[in-house]
């Protein structure tokens, strides 16, 4: 994990190289001051030489201000670096999570992966960047220390180091006992941001029902047990650590009395001693640093891990090697022996055979569960079938561009999803540069340029989180309207008027009747309405045809469809 995380940095090996270079420089500059001193004490105080003195006090402010230059070069160009790995891995990860199939999404909920996109992506730049600064810095200043020690008086050097060697022991055990504690945590952080983000998008539902209690009381348990986590994590911290810093004074405490024992034996100089006690701040203070770094480090670990599992999550829908992209359509699609199963176990769909001819207006009818919205899904790629193809102008479509084959083909959801953003920004989402007047025209084919007109700043009105300052119908007359504006030659309609009331879908079949003329056209409903201006009706059952036919013919027929004709509506299930 650690090789991996670093591996993030190589594209900015020579902005770090050149910021290390700074670091090397700038630690240099900062361990000089203690070696003055000694000079100033052995020879200026020693000799009474103001001027040598004097002198050694302007080496001593040139090689401050040369430290903070340095420093301050050094910060500018590592923030830069880490910035931009932010910023790239963010994009990766974004760009990763766009190529994933519909699977992908019911496996995993959405405030979990913000988590992973947001608090993780931060902890993973405090350690590669500013964490590994630090511990470089400190270890620069560490043994640099210990080298002017060893230099200055060996013995002494010596005993004052030894006990930066248990030192190591402790908190090399330490990361290895905190590490699957820290991972507890951060997933536990994960569950909890995807509980909120269930919760608050819910909290009308929650509210409705008076369930505000049971709500939190959800809510309480992951908390508790992040809490728990998080001090189980102070505990062993806080168990250690008193102890590291003990042993680690054990060398402040060899340093002032074995120096004052040689200094009285003439084995060593005053300057030398108090050289020795400027440098203690650099020796101990960067072995205390490193100590709340080693746990930064753990934290960023447990995060990199839950980054990486997106990075690496398999794509179960892909690009062929020899994908082509999908020239204008003429809208002929076709399924042949066509089978789907969820996670390879429970079947859908079974040696299904159809063919919509351009221009064709099917209905797909059924009980819940018979494989419908399936079957658009298959021809849009949500997933892949798992036997047969599926044919669009005698394409497979595996065998063209995700991004030509979806380009191709629009289509209008049960629940249509709104951006927080204006009507007008919602609608061009299928155009970005649409000509207003295009919009228009778009809006009011769907029937909806009346009503948008009558809103506060009509297009320019935000119509909130998924839409929530418009009614249901509205939602989809805007819908629709950005799919007009797309102006694809295959239309997908899945359940499009199953949420709307009787006065509402009124209007929004006379949108969708617009909208599918002269388009390829497959319509999943529970609504006769739809059905009976449809070329064709379809009737799946169990993942397979039941019977197919114009309205007139099924009706003739007497079988399923005619049962919904007598009965005045298709039942959801039974």
């Amino acid at each position: 994990m650690t090789r991996r995380l670093y591996g993030l940095v190589l594209p900015y090996k020579r902005t770090v190289a050149l910021g290390m270079l700074c670091l090397v420089l700038a630690v240099a500059a900062e361990l000089s001051p203690p070696l003055i001193w000694k000079n100033v004490v052995d020879v200026g105080i020693a000799n009474r030489d103001v001027r040598y003195i004097a002198v050694q006090l302007l080496l001593l402010l040139g090689v401050i201000a040369l430290g903070q230059v340095l420093s301050a070069w050094r910060g500018v160009l590592l923030e830069r670096a880490g910035q931009d790995l932010v910023y790239q891995l963010r994009l990766r990860l974004y760009r990763r999570l766009a190529a994933q199939s519909a699977s992908f999404y019911g496996r995993n909920q959405t405030g979990d992966l913000l988590a992973r996109l947001t608090g993780d992506v931060e902890s993973v730049q405090d350690v590669l960047v500013r964490g590994t600064d630090a511990v470089i810095a400190n270890a620069l200043r560490i043994l640099g220390v210990a080298a002017i020690f060893i230099a200055l008086q060996p013995w002494l050097g010596v005993a004052t180091i030894l006990p930066m060697i248990a030192v190591a022991f402790l908190l090399t055990r330490y990361n290895k006992n905190v590490r699957p504690t820290y991972q507890r945590a951060r997933n536990r952080l994960g569950q909890i941001g995807a509980l909120f983000a269930d919760q608050l998008g819910g909290m009308r539902v929650i509210q409705a029902f008076a369930r505000e209690r049971q709500s939190e009381s959800k809510v309480e348990v992951l908390a508790r047990d992040l809490y728990d986590q998080q001090i189980e994590a102070v505990r062993l911290r806080n168990k250690t650590f008193p102890v590291i810093r003990f042993v680690a004074n054990l060398g402040n405490v060899i340093m002032i009395g074995g120096g004052a024992l040689l200094v009285l034996a003439g084995q060593f100089t005053l300057g030398g001693l108090v050289a020795y006690r400027g440098y203690g701040r650099y020796f101990l203070g960067p072995i205390d640093d490193l100590v709340g770094i080693s746990d930064l480090v753990q934290r960023a670990e447990a995060a990199g891990r839950r980054v990486f599992e997106v990075l690496d999550a398999p794509l179960d829908v892909v690009d062929a090697e020899d994908a082509v992209n999908l020239a204008a359509l003429d809208g002929d699609v076709r399924f042949e022996r066509v089978s789907f199963a969820y996670d390879g176990e429970r079947p859908v769909l079974h040696d299904l055979d159809l063919h919509v001819r351009p221009g064709e207006r099917v209905a797909i009818l059924g009980l819940s569960g018979a494989g419908k919205s399936t079957l658009l899904g298959l021809l849009t790629r949500a997933f892949d079938a798992t036997g047969g193809r599926v044919l669009i102008d005698g394409h497979d479509v595996r065998s063209v561009t995700l991004h030509s084959l979806r380009s191709n083909i629009g289509v209008v959801q049960q629940e249509p999803y709104l951006f927080y953003a204006s009507v007008l920004e919602n609608v061009r989402f299928a155009c970005p540069n649409a000509p207003l007047r295009d919009v228009e025209d778009a809006l009011r084919s769907a029937h909806a340029l009346n009503f948008v007109r009558e809103l506060p700043e009509g297009l320019e009105t935000i119509v909130g989180e998924r839409g929530v300052k418009l009614s249901g119908g509205q939602r989809q007359r805007v819908a629709i309207a950005r799919t007009l504006l797309a102006k694809p030659k295959v239309l997908l309609l899945d359940e499009p008027t199953s949420s709307v009331d009787p006065e509402s879908e009124e209007i929004i079949v006379a949108a969708l009747t617009a909208l599918m003329r002269g388009r390829t056209s497959l319509v999943v409903t529970h609504r006769l309405s739809l059905a009976r201006a449809a070329d064709r009706v379809v009737v799946l059952e169990g993942g397979r045809i039941a019977e197919q036919g114009t309205p007139a013919e099924l009706r003739r027929l007497g079988g399923r469809y005619a049962s919904f004709e007598c009965a005045g509506s298709i039942p959801i299930e039974v």
